[in-house]
């Protein structure tokens, strides 16, 4: 029974004068019937993209087949995200079956722009920014968010600037997670973005670390000096961020940053960052970790902790250092982040009054 039949009955039994009040709350379905109608709504979904796939070959192969393809199936998507009740088999069918017609129109547009990756990559950034606008589905959401993200670093460093897409996404992921006001207002469309936009910092991050190895897949090798050190420059650009949130965490904890308390603050972060520049991801790292410590959010936050976990071990265990020197500078890492929680501490102990809603 839908919601509808259910109103329609309670407005009859209300008549009748057999019950009063308010209708009950219909009673949740238990997470492993759920879990199962989801697993269910992917499999008809894959389906669906196999039969496009062996039936029709031809969508595979020709870009204006696989963009009618992707059409049908968002349009699809759409559709079933738009009905007025739906359970979990036709969310995670719609969810699939969108996520399969972003698929077909990455093959249609690497089909049209084989001999242009560049145009090809930001083309596809358009088409994921409009779906993560146009599709009301939480998840969906994410998925072109960090589709539209992943697009714009590879276009980016195929037309030679490799690491401006991480400062950038950091710069967006900051603004949108600051924006309390904005995630409030509408926070169907800005917080799915938020996730999508944090998920991309760390993607963004993991990729620029690959450098040449990635771009050689897309037939990019040479890149000139971005290319070589576009990893450094975008690690110094994500600093500038980290630095810039870190001052409106403090106003808005009625800290002025030139104020012997914010230069303190703002002194060890500084040489926190410097002295964590080797390992390349820290700092994008750590600023999904601040974004949600300070806003109370323990998704980002766990997020945050787990990439920062994550890069680490990567610096540890490449082979472009020793392993003694490598061991260095985690301990000095870890050894200057203890030594300036204790002095400011020390030099700033907590005031009962403050309290930060």
């Amino acid at each position: 029974m839908n919601a509808t039949s259910r109103t329609h009955l309670w407005q009859r039994l209300q008549e009748a004068g057999l019950v009063a009040g308010d209708p009950p709350f219909a009673p949740a379905s238990p997470w492993f019937v759920r879990l199962m109608l989801g697993i269910a709504g992917w499999i008809g979904a894959l389906f669906i993209l196999g039969f496009i796939g062996t039936g029709f070959a031809m969508v595979m192969r020709n870009a204006g087949s696989a963009a009618f393809a992707a059409i049908l199936c968002c349009g699809g998507a759409y559709a079933l995200f738009r009905l007025p009740s739906k359970g979990d088999f036709t969310s995670q069918f719609g969810l699939a079956t969108g996520l399969a017609g972003q698929a077909l129109f990455a093959i249609a547009i690497s089909q049209h722009f084989s001999t242009d990756k560049s145009v090809g990559f930001f083309l596809f950034f358009c088409v994921e920014a409009a779906l993560t606008l146009l599709m009301p589905n939480f998840m969906h959401r994410i998925f072109s968010t960090l589709g539209a993200v992943g697009a714009a670093s590879f276009g980016l460093a195929q037309a030679g600037l490799h690491g401006v897409a991480l400062p950038l996404t950091a710069a967006g992921c900051a603004l949108v997670w600051r924006g309390e006001m904005r995630l409030a207002a509408r926070a169907d469309l800005w917080q799915p973005v938020g996730y999508g936009l944090a998920l991309g910092v760390l993607q963004t991050a993991t990729t620029s670390l690959m450098g040449r190895e990635m771009l050689s897949l897309f037939g990019r090798d040479k890149g000139g000096w971005l290319l070589k050190h576009g990893a450094e420059v975008g690690t110094s650009l994500v600093i500038i961020v980290v630095l810039v949130v870190t001052v409106n965490i403090l106003r808005e904890l009625v800290i002025e940053p030139f104020s012997s308390e914010g230069i303190a603050i703002l002194g060890c972060a500084v040489l926190t960052l410097a002295v964590s520049f080797p390992a390349h991801g820290f700092a994008a790292a750590l600023l999904i970790l601040i974004l949600g410590f300070a806003g109370g959010n323990r998704i980002l936050f766990g997020l945050g902790l787990l990439a920062l976990v994550s890069f680490l071990s990567h610096y540890y265990y490449q082979m472009r250092e020793t392993l003694l020197f490598k061991s260095l500078i985690l301990a000095a890492i870890g050894l200057f982040m203890i030594g300036c929680r204790w002095l400011l501490l020390k030099l700033y102990p907590a005031k009962e009054t403050r309290i930060h809603a």
